[in-house]
């Protein structure tokens, strides 16, 4: 009686223990949220204030150019002398200004200020491909201040721009639209400024653009757990938020170890008096122990016989597993792989490669090598996607016995057991779904209209060959390629004959190109690029020449242009790779040349220098 009754005894005393320990963790965790309460409370309060601050530091701004404005709709348009003067008090009052602008009716840059830092602006067009020209549009229609997302500057850097559209009334009173008063703002001189009020020991914070970072100011210790985030209503724009982490450091200053120490001697009594109370059923537990040992013994004879059954069973069941996978088409074979013994494979793993079982086994024991090229990288692959949770399919080549190749899609298993490691590998032949992936990936990267490489295929060679050039020290040049009054030539003689005119295009493109890793792209519409690596300056107005003069050897007749046959425009751009990071600069140096040539009468290549960044006249080659 004494021993049954040990048991209950102990569950009272683990209940009892289980009660006191949740007791002082209710009450800990209580103490805890309560400091958390008021951190965030705090933390939402100062993102709440620099949210608001914000918002009236731009709304100051919106005003004074909105005021601008209205002297210029109601009075006209105002002198460059007096609008420089409404500009300068604007600039001097908030120092986030880049720049204040007025683009004309025709999108243009007019007037600028301050002209120092704003230089690569002066001579600036807000075309259908800027990412604002559909706000600024919006802005025109509306006759309504817009409020820009984040884009980068022609000056460097990432700003926004408020669009203030500009009205004058013509002889029957109506409004004219006269440009956009354009104030524009760097992202950081903005932030800065806002966060001049802000203890930076104690936050961390970040201005957000669709949720992502567009500025961020760290500060060290930050809990990345307990982010603030307010939305930002900039006149019309809802797409900016403003996020605030709090530190260690103020995590530490708010709280206080009370909640620890209630903790630490609650659990310390609740222990004790646990403690005291198992000592006085220990005696009684010895007792029944032996009674225990003698009921375990009959309990392990009955289980080791049902576990004899089971073994039985288990083998007969792996036996049928075993010659099911031999009729399986897929390899399947298992083995050591400090050894490289085999402990199990099917048929179709040394039937398929013209092996027998026994030459298969010793090959991959004596020189595995021989039957997997490159296996030991295979192998060292497979440890290292396992152990980083990654896919375990690897394309390889496995030989077949007669010295060809069969290509192999593995699926690999490690296994560790007994202190040694095993790995499980599932072979299938893949050689029709890989041809298949090629042909679409060929498909997927040419132009259906005129059978050159598509846009995405350049944005891809293109990132390839800017870091394989930049490793090795050379250069690229890039040519930007517009057919001369295209649109018209379609207005004139239908969208047939534009289509066979931009195949012939392509069909002289592709003749211009002579050295391999040079390619033609059909960068849109009538626009076409040729990536020349390893190339200078001279093979880039070699090969600029060489399409003018094709061109002008086809004299297809255009009769929308002023040569009475088609030309082309070519802007033409060099890049030293191992200077820059990113090829978008030659992207946009090209355009600009590109945009030169058009504009400087077409028919002509135009060569992007330092000097035409500066405002002077690019240098100049006439086609054909």
């Amino acid at each position: 009686m004494r021993a049954r009754s040990v048991w209950p005894a102990r569950l009272a005393l683990a209940l009892l223990l289980l009660v006191l320990c949740s007791a002082s963790l209710m009450l800990a965790r209580l103490l805890e949220n309560d400091q958390h309460k008021r951190l965030e409370e705090h933390v939402g309060y100062q993102a709440r204030t620099l949210a608001r601050q914000l918002e009236n530091n731009l709304s100051i701004e919106v005003e004074s150019l909105e005021r601008i404005a209205r002297l210029w709709n109601n009075l006209g348009r105002l002198q460059q002398a007096a609008w420089e003067h409404e500009a300068n008090m604007a600039l001097q009052g908030f120092p986030a200004y880049q720049s204040i602008q007025w683009v004309g009716a025709d999108l243009r840059m007019r007037w600028l200020l301050p002209l120092a830092g704003n230089e690569a602006a002066q001579n600036f067009r807000l075309s259908a491909e800027h990412p604002n020209y559909p706000l600024a549009m919006q802005a025109r229609n509306t006759g309504e201040q817009r409020f820009s997302n984040s884009f980068q500057l022609v000056q460097g850097g990432r700003g926004f721009v408020l669009y203030t559209p500009l009205f004058l009334k013509d002889a029957q009173g109506q409004r004219q639209f006269d440009g956009f008063l354009q104030g524009v703002f760097r992202v950081e001189p903005l932030m800065t400024q806002l966060l001049d009020s802000l203890d930076s020991d104690e936050f961390s914070v970040q201005l957000l653009e669709n949720d992502h970072p567009l500025y961020s100011r760290q500060a060290p210790g930050s809990l990345p757990q307990m982010p603030q985030r307010v939305a930002l209503q900039l006149l019309n724009n809802r797409t900016f938020s403003l996020q605030l982490i709090p530190t260690q450091a103020l995590l530490q200053r708010l709280n206080s170890p009370l909640p620890q120490v209630v903790l630490g001697a609650s659990l310390a009594i609740s222990l004790l008096l646990v403690a005291a109370l198992a000592l006085a059923l220990e005696n009684a537990r010895r007792a029944e122990a032996l009674q225990v040992s003698n009921r375990l013994l009959k309990i392990e004879a009955t289980r080791r016989e049902a576990v004899e059954r089971r073994l039985r069973d288990s083998r007969e069941r792996l036996q049928l597993v075993l010659d099911l996978t031999d009729s399986c088409q897929d390899s399947l074979f298992i083995f050591d792989t400090a050894s490289r013994e085999l402990l199990h494979m099917n048929q179709a793993t040394y039937a398929s490669l013209g092996y027998r079982a026994e030459h298969f086994a010793q090959l991959l024991r004596n020189d595995p090598e021989q039957l997997l090229p490159g296996f030991h990288a295979w192998l060292q692959q497979a440890r290292s996607a396992q152990q980083d949770n990654q896919p375990r399919i690897f394309q390889r080549e496995m030989r077949r016995r007669d010295g060809s190749s069969q290509a192999a899609e593995i699926n690999t298993q490690l296994v560790q057991l007994h202190e040694r490691e095993y790995l499980i590998a599932v072979s299938r032949d893949n050689r029709e779904r890989l041809a298949l992936e090629a042909r679409l990936q060929r498909l997927s990267q040419l132009d259906g209209l005129t059978g050159l490489y598509n846009r995405r295929f350049f944005d891809q060679q293109l990132q390839a060959e800017w870091r394989r050039l930049r490793r090795i020290g050379a250069p690229m040049t890039l040519l930007m390629i517009d057919i001369d009054h295209f649109k018209a030539y379609n207005d004139a003689l239908g969208h047939l004959a534009g289509d066979d005119v931009l195949r012939k295009v392509a069909t002289v493109l592709q003749e211009c190109l002579q050295r391999e890793g040079d390619v033609a792209c059909r960068y849109g519409g009538e626009e076409f690029s040729i990536i020349l690596t390893s190339t200078g300056l001279d093979g880039g107005e070699h090969v600029a020449a060489r399409v003018h003069e094709l061109i002008a050897n086809l004299a297809i007749p255009h009769p929308g242009s002023p040569q009475q046959y088609l030309t082309l425009s070519i802007g033409l751009a060099v890049a030293q790779p191992a200077n820059e990071e990113h090829p978008g600069s030659l992207i946009a140096r090209s355009d600009q040349a590109l945009y030169q040539a058009k504009h400087g009468g077409r028919n002509q290549t135009r060569i992007w220098s330092a000097a035409q960044a500066s405002g002077y006249s690019p240098s100049e080659s006439p086609g054909a």
